[in-house]
């Protein structure tokens, strides 16, 4: 599993509307709001793979804290 940062870039009403399209998409991640544009995701490699290539969102490795 793979747990990433996903930072939605287009306008923010549009947020909201673009999580709702990776909700019904990947429906196998897991999702925890961090602000109103902001998501922890956790999926396996592959979904995360796609997650981090999707147009209007720039992703980052969630590194565990020790």
């Amino acid at each position: 599993m793979t747990t990433l940062t996903l930072v939605f870039n287009g306008p923010a009403n549009q947020a909201r509307q673009a999580l709702g399209t990776l909700l019904r998409r990947y429906r196998s991640a897991y999702f925890v709001e961090r602000s109103s544009n902001e998501y922890a995701v956790t999926a396996d490699d592959v979904t995360a793979a796609e997650l981090a290539r999707q147009p209007q969102w720039s992703a980052q490795p969630l590194h565990a804290q020790r």
